[in-house]
């Protein structure tokens, strides 16, 4: 016997972190978001439809889908079908947000899919993408309005939903209660950045400063594990480093940093670890205020890739005030040698300090780049083996069915020679015999009638 189901799933799970992500979601998108997620796959998923089962026009719901998209929520693919060449496009739903390695697993399991030629990811539209960008930066303006507020998305760890509920009303009632005695509240804004420019609290981000903090945001890596939120002060660190630095340059100085600075090393299994996410994702992207040049970038000119003269100065000054005993000429026989300053040989990025160079003369990012190429290609090379292998495996059973159709031809051909040539004996010897009749008919009558011989035509 078979066990069916008596009735349909009757719930769509929400996880607490997606009703809370207010600054990537508004309410519509969120509701779009649990009717999607209540419907069971192969559903054909039409907007106008469930506009209209709503009470929406025929494209109310699109900004909603847009902000779902960029935020990851929503993901959608495109397949080109082996058979016929069509293209169709499916969407995958998520609860949370999809990683990057979700994604790249999502891709790789559809393109192992039978009858499947190509996959490709369908990115949102520039307007979804500035939506999202102006919904950001209008809930981040409300909240630093407001900054006494209770926050809706703090947890306390350990802490189930049921208690922190109870908590929050017995705080609610004992604040209501001792009021006109309470004292102020102190201000939760943070102080700008050194070197950079007291940003007014509550000012709403243009969508230029918007779209350049999102860019540079998405520059910082998952290891760090930053909060969903933007914290005030790595906002305020990243205005004012947008002041002297476009975002590509700022993206290029988080990259370098990270792994400058030992940060990458850190976060790996059996590192030293990072203390505070915010504390270090502001330091890679802070101005550096050891240098007086304003286009020095981390030791190099930006306008003309050059070192700079002040900074290499103040490591030659530094250098000199070692003491003797960690290297230079007053150094004792035998004892260790400071490692010297090494350059990647592909991108030319200098190692850290102190660090031996690696054999392969290779920083991480190139390491595993160089990695990520050799399996890629290995990879190539195994489904190239594999597709010739194939083809060759085809055209082995196409000949032996070419060979065995010709042979079944010539047989066919035979027989049929075999036969007529049967059928042309069989004549003649009917053709002889009929003859021979002929003959002892004609000398039978000769015989009986003489008479008759002389009006028998010669032969």
């Amino acid at each position: 016997m078979r066990k069916r189901s008596g009735r349909p799933p009757r719930f769509a799970a929400v996880p607490n972190e997606t009703v809370d992500d207010a600054e990537n979601l508004d309410l519509e998108a969120l509701g779009l978001l649990t009717v999607v997620l209540r419907h069971r796959d192969g559903y054909e998923i039409t907007l106008p439809e469930i506009a209209e089962k709503y009470g929406y026009g025929r494209d109310g719901l699109a900004g909603a889908w847009g902000l779902l998209q960029v935020a990851r929520y929503i993901i959608k693919v495109k397949l080109q079908w082996s058979q016929d060449n069509q293209w169709a496009t499916e969407v995958v739903v998520y609860d949370t947000p999809a990683t990057d390695d979700e994604i790249a697993e999502l891709l790789a399991s559809i393109a192992s899919e039978p009858n499947v030629r190509t996959v490709k990811l369908e990115p949102p539209t520039k307007t979804a993408r500035e939506r999202a960008a102006k919904h950001s930066a209008r809930v981040a303006a409300k909240q630093k309005a407001r900054p006494e507020r209770r926050r809706l998305d703090f947890d306390v760890p350990g802490e189930s939903a049921r208690g922190r509920g109870r908590r929050e009303g017995v705080e609610a009632r004992g604040t209501q209660a001792s009021a006109p005695a309470a004292a102020p509240r102190p201000s939760t804004r943070s102080a700008a950045p050194k070197g950079g420019k007291q940003r007014e609290p509550g000012r709403r981000l243009t969508p230029q400063e918007a779209a350049a903090v999102r860019l540079v945001e998405a520059a910082f890596p998952e290891q760090l594990g930053l909060p969903s939120y933007r914290p005030p002060v790595l906002r305020d660190a990243l205005l004012a480093a947008l002041d002297s630095r476009t975002p590509e340059v700022l993206v290029e100085r988080i990259k370098r940093r990270w792994w400058m600075h030992g940060y990458e090393e850190a976060v790996l299994p059996g590192g030293k670890g990072i203390g505070s996410a915010v504390g270090v994702a502001v330091a890679l992207v802070r101005p550096s205020t050891e240098c007086p040049d304003l286009m020095c970038e981390d030791g190099v000119v930006l306008d003309t890739k050059a070192t700079c003269r002040t900074c290499q100065q103040r490591k030659e000054d530094r250098k000199a005030s070692v003491p003797a005993q960690r290297g230079g000429p007053g150094e004792k026989q035998g004892s260790p040698v400071t490692p010297q300053r090494w350059e990647c040989h592909s991108c030319r990025a200098p190692g850290r300090n102190g660090t031996e160079a690696p054999e392969d003369g290779l920083c991480g990012p190139c390491r595993r780049e160089t990695q990520e190429a050799a399996a890629a290609a290995a990879a190539l090379l195994d489904r190239l083996a594999q597709t010739e292998a194939r083809d060759e495996r085809l055209a082995r059973e196409r000949f032996g069915e070419l060979l065995e159709e010709a042979y079944a031809e010539h047989a066919a051909r035979e027989q049929a020679a075999a036969e007529d040539l049967v059928h042309r004996q069989a004549a003649e010897r009917r053709k002889a015999e009929e003859a021979q009749e002929s003959r002892l008919l004609e000398q039978r009558i000769r015989d009986e009638h003489p008479e008759l011989a002389g009006y028998s035509q010669p032969a």
